[in-house]
This record gives C-alpha cells, sequence and structure tokens, in this order.
C-alpha cells in the first residue's frame, strides 16, 4: 500500500513539474565558442533531451559491463549446475543409507565427493556409508577429516565417539566426550549424557557430581532428574567411605543431604538412620526413617526403625512400630512389620490376625516364615510348622533388589551389567511375574487336616501298587503294603477254591497266615512273639523269616503242601505284614496310631 501511494505521488510531481515547464517558456542556448556557433532550444525539451542522454548513457554502461563480466558468469553458470548435481546426489545418497542400500550410497557418495569437494556433508555421507559397510577405518579417517572445520567438529566427535564405542575403547571415547564438554560453547546432550554415564560406571562419583551439575546447568535433566541421580551419587560416595577413619562423621553430611533431595531413597534413609543411632540422635533418625516410610514402606525401614535404640525389649519395639504401622496402616509391608513385632513381643493373637489374611490372599516365603514361627510359639504344633516350611519352597517369591534382570542381596547405585545409575528397583523379579498365577496350596487345606497333619505327610502306596514293586521269580516274593510287609510260600500246585487270606487290619500286630500240620513235622512256622510290633525302621531278614508250608485244603488260614518233584521243590510265594503306622523320617503320632486311608496316598499336603 505505502510503495502504491508513493508511485502516485511520484506520477504526480512528475505532471506538475511538466505542467510548471510549459507554463513558462524559455529557450536554452548551447554555444561553442571554439566553433562560432550554436543552437536553442526550448526549456521543456531541453530537459527531454537531458533525460534521454541519461538513458542512454545506463544502458551504455550495462551493455558494456555485461560484456567485461561475461566470462565470470559463464563459469558462474556451469559451476552453479554441477554445484546443484552434487547436493542432488548428497540427497540421493542420504535417503540410500536410510534404506539400507549400499551399493547406491557409495556410488553417490563417490558422486558427490566429485562434484561438490569436502562439503560437511559429504564427508558425512562418505562415514554413514563406510559405517554401513563395516569398514571402521574410512569411518575414522571421514570423522577425523570433520574435526579440521569449525562447523563440523562436533560432528566429527560424536562420531570418533561412537567408534571408539564400537571398539570398546573408553579411554578414547571419554576423550571425545571431554573434549565436547570443554569447548566454552553449550555442552551437546550426548557429550554430557555419555560421559555422565562413563564417570557412574568407573565409580568416578565425585567427577560424576560435577558433570551432573553441568547438566542440569545446559538444562539436560529436569529439576527432579537432578535431586534423584544426586542423592544416588551422595549414597554411593557415602557409601564408598566404609571402613576409612571416622567414616561415620564423613558419611554423616551426605546421607543427610541424599535424604533431603530424595527422602523416599530407602538406603540412604537407613545407613543415615544407624550412623544417628550410634551418635544417639534418636529423634532425628525416627524423622528420616518416618519421612522415607510415607513415600515407599520398606522392610528395612521397619528394621531399622525397631531397632534405633540399641537394648530395647521386644515391647518397647512393639509400642515403637505401631507408631510406624499409623502412617500407613493398608499397606503390605506395614502389616508384616507390625506382624513380626508382635512375634518378638508374643502377642500371638494379634500376630494371626494380621498374617493369616495376607497368607490366604497371596502367599509368598516370608509370610510362610512367619506363619511357622507363630504356630511354633503359640501351638507348638511341629506338623503345622513343617507344612508352612515346606510351602515356603514353592511359594510366590517376595519382592528384591533388581536391575536388568539380576537379583541382589543389598542395593547397588549402578546396575551390574550396564553400569547405569540408578536402576534397582524393590520389586518381583521378572521371572516370577511370568509365574505368577500359578496356583499354590490354600491356607484351609491346613485347619481341616489340623488334627490329621502326621499322617497327612506320609506318602503311602495301595496295596495294588505295593505287589507291583518287587518281583522275585525264583524264590520267595516279599512285598511292601502300607499296612505292612508279607512273604509265604506254596507249592506250585493248583490253587484251592477257598478265598486268599487278606491282611491284618492293625499294623501293629502280626496275624500267622497258616497253621502247623501233623503230616509234616519237619516245617518250621513264623513265631508271632518276634513279629509283633515291629518298627518301620526294622529291616526285613530273609533268612530269619521261616515260612510255613503245611498242607490244608479246606482251611481258611491254610497253606498248600510243597510238592516235591524230580526236579524239586517249588513254592508259590505269600505275603507277610509288618506295620508301618508312620514315615520313616516322621516322630510319629501323639497317642494311638492312625491307619492309613488309601484315598489319601500320594498327597503331600
Amino acid at each position: 500500500m505505502i510503495r502504491t501511494l508513493i508511485f502516485f505521488a511520484v506520477l504526480l510531481g512528475i505532471a506538475f513539474g511538466g505542467s510548471w515547464l510549459a507554463d513558462r517558456p524559455g529557450q536554452i542556448i548551447i554555444q561553442w565558442p571554439w566553433l562560432d556557433t550554436g543552437f536553442e532550444v526550448s526549456l521543456l525539451f531541453g530537459a527531454l533531451m537531458v533525460v534521454a542522454a541519461m538513458g542512454v548513457a545506463i544502458a551504455l554502461w550495462v551493455f558494456v559491463r555485461s560484456i567485461w563480466k561475461s566470462p565470470g558468469a559463464i563459469g558462474g553458470f556451469f559451476s552453479g549446475r554441477r554445484r546443484d548435481k552434487g547436493y542432488k546426489a548428497l540427497s540421493t545418497g542420504m535417503i540410500a543409507v536410510g534404506v539400507g542400500d549400499l551399493a547406491l550410497a557409495k556410488k553417490h557418495a563417490v558422486k558427490a565427493r566429485k562434484l561438490i569437494g569436502d562439503e560437511p556433508m559429504t564427508l558425512m555421507l562418505e562415514a554413514q556409508t563406510a559405517q554401513m559397510a563395516g569398514d571402521a577405518t574410512k569411518a575414522r579417517q571421514s570423522f577425523e577429516a570433520m574435526l579440521d572445520q569449525d562447523e563440523t567438529r562436533a560432528l566429527g566427535r560424536r562420531g570418533l565417539y561412537i567408534e571408539a564405542q564400537r571398539r570398546g575403547d573408553a579411554d578414547e571415547a571419554m576423550e571425545m566426550a571431554k573434549a565436547a564438554t570443554d569447548e566454552g560453547k553449550k555442552t551437546p546432550g550426548w557429550a554430557g549424557t555419555a560421559l555422565f554415564d562413563m564417570q557412574t560406571a568407573s565409580e568416578d562419583w565425585q567427577g560424576a557430581l560435577i558433570t551432573l551439575s553441568q547438566n542440569h546447568s545446559n538444562k539436560h535433566v529436569s529439576k527432579e532428574q537432578f535431586r534423584r541421580q544426586r542423592a544416588v551419587l551422595l549414597t554411593a560416595q557415602a557409601f564408598a567411605l566404609e571402613g576409612e577413619d571416622n567414616a561415620d562423621v564423613r558419611m554423616r553430611p551426605l546421607l543427610l543431604e541424599a535424604c533431603k533431595l530424595a527422602p523416599g531413597l530407602v538406603p540412604a534413609a537407613t545407613k543415615a538412620a544407624d550412623i544417628l543411632n550410634e551418635l544417639k540422635e534418636y529423634r532425628k533418625a525416627s524423622k528420616l526413617i518416618e519421612a522415607a516410610w510415607r513415600e515407599e514402606p520398606h522392610p528395612e525401614l521397619a528394621m531399622s526403625y525397631a531397632y534405633i535404640k540399641t537394648g530395647d525389649t521386644a515391647v518397647d519395639r512393639l509400642k515403637r512400630i505401631r507408631s510406624l504401622y499409623a502412617l500407613m496402616p493398608d499397606h503390605l509391608e506395614s502389616k508384616i512389620a507390625m506382624a513380626r513385632a508382635c512375634l518378638d513381643a508374643r502377642e500371638w493373637a494379634e500376630a494371626r490376625n494380621l498374617i493369616e489374611p495376607l497368607a490366604q490372599s497371596h502367599l509368598t516365603p516370608r509370610l510362610c516364615m512367619l506363619m511357622a514361627e507363630l504356630e511354633e510359639g503359640e501351638s507348638h504344633d511341629f506338623g503345622l510348622v513343617r507344612q508352612w516350611l515346606a510351602r515356603a519352597v514353592g511359594a510366590h517369591r517376595d519382592p528384591a533388589w533388581t536391575a536388568d534382570g539380576q537379583v541382589s542381596d543389598t542395593w547397588q547405585p549402578t546396575s551390574p551389567l550396564t553400569g547405569k545409575l540408578d536402576v534397582f528397583e524393590w520389586k518381583v523379579p521378572v521371572r516370577e511375574i511370568a509365574h505368577a498365577f500359578q496356583p499354590i496350596l490354600e491356607s484351609s487345606e491346613l485347619d481341616s487336616d489340623r488334627k490329621s497333619n502326621d499322617d497327612d505327610l506320609l506318602l503311602l502306596p495301595s496295596k495294588d501298587d505295593a505287589e507291583d514293586m518287587v518281583d522275585i521269580t525264583d524264590g520267595p516274593k516279599v512285598e511292601t503294603e502300607a499296612a505292612g510287609v508279607v512273604a509265604d510260600a506254596e507249592p506250585d500246585v493248583e490253587p484251592s477254591s477257598e478265598p486268599a487270606t487278606e491282611p491284618a487290619e492293625k499294623p501293629e500286630i502280626l496275624e500267622a497266615a497258616a497253621a502247623p500240620s501233623a503230616t509234616n513235622s519237619q516245617d518250621e512256622t513264623v513265631s508271632d512273639a518276634s513279629l509283633t510290633n515291629v518298627d518301620s525302621t526294622d529291616t526285613v531278614d530273609a533268612e530269619n523269616i521261616k515260612v510255613a508250608s503245611e498242607s490244608s485244603e479246606h482251611g481258611k488260614d491254610a497253606v498248600p503242601e510243597k510238592e516235591k518233584t524230580a526236579e524239586g521243590i517249588k513254592s508259590k510265594p505269600k505275603k507277610v505284614e509288618f506295620p508301618m503306622p508312620h514315615a520313616p523320617d516322621d516322630p510319629g503320632p501323639k497317642g494311638d496310631p492312625v491307619p492309613p486311608t488309601p484315598e489319601k496316598r500320594f498327597r503331600l499336603f
């Protein structure tokens, strides 16, 4: 709009000027003295001639100038065309690198180098192509060439850092990262992060603190990340001082600052509380644990809080844990800590009210151990104690300190695999999560079988299964059954039509299966007294068992007579029972033994 107004203003000025000259007639006399001649023109015509002369002069200047610069213009045209072709080849080569076409990338890298020379992007294309081809030497040369130019120096250091990492050269990688951070300009994000990671992996805590401050000032990390990472570094620096002279005094300010930056950092809070406890600053230690407990309850915090004052009784510890429990009453760790304190103070009823609902919802080894301790302390029922200990083997795992799939008994500032800072978490290990919904034995089974726990612990096979355990074709056959062991002999004749003798119902008493006959007085019988109340730990001696072989065809407990032939005496094995009221490793039931039931065989709990 302004330009249009200016244009019309100029036209208006020219019109007014022309009219002014037309209204005032006059003459312009031009006279050359050396020629003794001249000429006269009007004022308006003279002005027009001046303007025309200026236009002709300008046109002549432009023509002469274009002729003078024509060689350069022609050269610029061809060089521009060459440059355009080079940039087009560079663009095509970068696209080929992106899609992974190595042959096309090499072709256009050579073409770009030929057309536009040592341009920054040409060096980058060559380096990328060499990396794709696996030519580390060529890639290194391209990155080193970038160090000679200011605009590509940062890119060259980044490339050399990556190549050093691929070769495993930690010294060169750290050198490139330090060089990038020491330039005085704003530190690149990759350099600050890389230097920080390498310093933490090498446990250079002081250098990592300086780098972390630089990264925070350059806004590479947020305020929350800065506070958390600084707290972890201060805790690691304090742990490194353990065992040195005046370690507690030097560790105290570091741990207190770490707790101030990150109140939920469990290792810092527990260690600081232990040091304050030794210095008898009990109130300050309690405040640190309570602040951390509000962030995230943890069993180590509960342990440190319970033993803040050394020498307190179990009742005193229970009172202290009650105040900690009141901070987070619905949390699992609060209930477990309260139950632990109740067990120590022998408050069995309160402990049972806390533990049993937890054991029914999600059973873990820690809860099993608490239940076993409760049963032992309250009822002295060692059968239930064994059951809870056995269930702890197959229960879901408790949370533990884990990092990158590795489980550790204690917290560590860095990962044992990658060296990354602050990667340990208190959680259920990853391998356990895949089996978190597998069925486990319910607590209700313990209540239903509480009176017969010794019987449930016994693995008892049935009668049919016992007959297949031992198979001796030549000679007597010895078999093991739930009620005992039976051995007998029969001649190889047609069996009697009478039903076979049933085994004894009572496991403590052996009933003889045959009576002596007058026709064969030389046969020996088994003494009832020697086989009565045989314990389950006794072994069956084949030489001490004498088999009755008297002949009786109609008696219920008769044994067929041995048939003597030319080949010898053939015998058919019979059964002898031995009592086995409980498992060999069990002390036995209290009172009268309970006979085993076939329907509970192979049942563990």
